[in-house]
């Protein structure tokens, strides 16, 4: 058996500069705050329908029970709760009720929309469903493809659990050394993990963490940051979850220059398997991050700008990619567009409608929330020859907050999300006509994202003005736009 470890924190990764120290906070939440910041925030989160979700807290470990009445619903409630500041974990006991489909049309439906993907390429997953169930069996040319698959089938309504059953096929032979100093250098990097005292252990293939991070959400990070490497066979995730009352990353920042921050990136989209990155450039000036070049899908190119936002050192992202699709006839593009709406666990009750011109579809209709509209769109993005989306779905629906009670939504889901809860006091937030606004200054790139998600995700919100900063730059504000 070969093993390679390494233990590491951010001073060991010439890119970061100094930490701070990281220290234990002597009261962190109690039981009792965590239960309740977990439940207002499915309660004020726009993807989720709380109402069936109880949730109960021991030990900053969280117990989800009750039932949701899709896949991707219970997906999110669990992903949010592990952000909550204090906990430690969360068990998933959250019963999926979808409204019924046949076995049969849900395995064509699955079947179908991994068929139309522009992500997935592989072709011979074998889809079957019992009850709800969906699994999926064969192998694919990477991890990424077997996560996407997974999650396009759990977006199909009617879907209660899918059993991705799928295995990745190496082509090429790295060793775990190779492995190691790639999984170190992904965790090294990442503005959610940085200065986190990781120990990264490699055994034929098989990544071991342990060590200690500050919460359940950067443990799954650390995880899935892992898994991205090219040839990891399997992760055991070790890792002990504890309070920090440091935010984890540093205070005193000794910037990284130009050259560092422009090979960190780099290295980010060479590492990431979703992408097929050897035609994009990256050119950096005072942290402005500008991609040029082109890609295979418009999800490589939102997954191109997300690693470059993710990395320590990053105030702004430019994504001047241009997406490269092979041509389809556009009445095969629209009707797989229309089929995936149609289908769509979230979206299928609402009137929606896709028309193609040119590889350009624009959409129509008429939804309750911005996460329908967006999600709408994710859905037209992935078809196979999409070259565009126009999204011009209507969100309207009976106005029953006011602005002044939506403003207090956002401030207490900043201050209860583990991202924003260290710099929540510096945002400002104001709501016009249900416009969010969040101005101030944060330390990192994430936080003004995860910023503007909150928001956006708040019942009620229909549109956010992000002008948040990160401290130590100067934007280009010609360049900015509402999310």
């Amino acid at each position: 058996m070969r093993y390679v470890l390494l233990s590491f924190s951010v001073a060991l990764v010439g890119l970061l500069g100094n930490s701070a120290n990281l220290a234990f906070a002597a009261t962190p939440p109690t039981d009792t705050d965590i239960n309740f910041w977990v439940q207002e925030s499915l309660r004020e989160d726009a993807r989720i329908n709380e109402f069936e979700i109880t949730s109960t807290t021991n030990e900053g470990i969280v117990t989800l029970t009750g039932s949701v009445d899709n896949l991707t619903a219970k997906i999110y409630a669990v992903r949010e709760a592990k952000k909550i500041n204090g906990v430690n974990g969360v068990i998933d006991k959250l019963l999926v009720e979808p409204n019924f489909s046949s076995d049969t049309d849900i395995a064509n439906a699955v079947r179908r929309r991994i068929l139309n993907s522009s992500v997935v390429k592989s072709q011979w997953i074998v889809v079957t469903c019992k009850d709800g169930v969906v699994t999926l069996t064969g192998s694919v040319d990477s991890y990424s493809e077997e996560q996407q698959a997974g999650l396009l089938a759990s977006e199909v309504g009617g879907v209660k659990a899918v059993k991705n059953n799928l295995t990745t096929e190496w082509k090429d032979q790295r060793s775990d050394n190779e492995i190691q100093k790639d999984v170190m250098t992904a965790l090294g990097r990442d503005v959610y993990l940085t200065g986190l005292p990781i120990t990264v252990r490699v055994s034929d293939g098989i990544v071991t963490l342990s060590g200690d991070v500050g919460n359940a959400y950067q443990k799954d990070r650390a995880e899935d940051n892992a898994r991205w490497i090219a040839n990891v066979i399997d992760v055991k995730d070790d890792l002990l979850v504890k309070w920090y009352d440091e935010e984890g990353t540093r205070k005193e920042k000794r910037w990284p220059s130009e050259e560092e921050l422009q090979k960190a990136v780099r290295t980010s989209l060479d590492q990431d398997l979703r992408l097929a990155a050897y035609d994009i450039t990256v050119a950096v000036q005072y942290g402005h991050v500008t991609l040029e070049g082109s890609v295979c899908s418009h999800y490589e190119k939102r997954i191109a700008e997300e690693d470059a936002k993710d990395i320590v050192g990053v105030g702004w992202v430019t994504n001047n990619l241009i997406v490269r699709i092979d041509q389809r006839e556009d009445w095969a593009i629209e009707d797989d567009i229309n089929f995936n709406l149609d289908t769509d666990a979230e979206l299928k009750s609402f009137d929606i409608n896709a028309s193609v011109v040119d590889g350009t579809a624009t959409l129509r209709g008429v939804v309750n929330t911005w996460y329908q509209k967006s999600d709408a769109y994710e859905v037209a993005s992935q078809v196979l020859g999409v070259h565009g989306v126009v999204n011009k779905i209507v969100i309207s629906r009976e106005r029953w907050k006011t602005d002044a009670e939506l403003v207090k939504d956002i401030k207490s889901r900043l201050h209860k999300n583990w991202t924003t809860w260290w710099v929540n006091k510096k945002i400002d937030v104001t709501v016009k006509d249900e416009t969010a606004t969040l101005e101030g200054n944060v330390n990192t790139w994430a936080q003004r994202t995860k910023a503007g998600d909150l928001a956006l995700h708040t019942i009620g919100i229909r549109k956010v003005d992000n002008r948040l900063m990160v401290k130590g730059y100067e934007y280009p504000w010609d360049e900015y736009h509402a999310e």
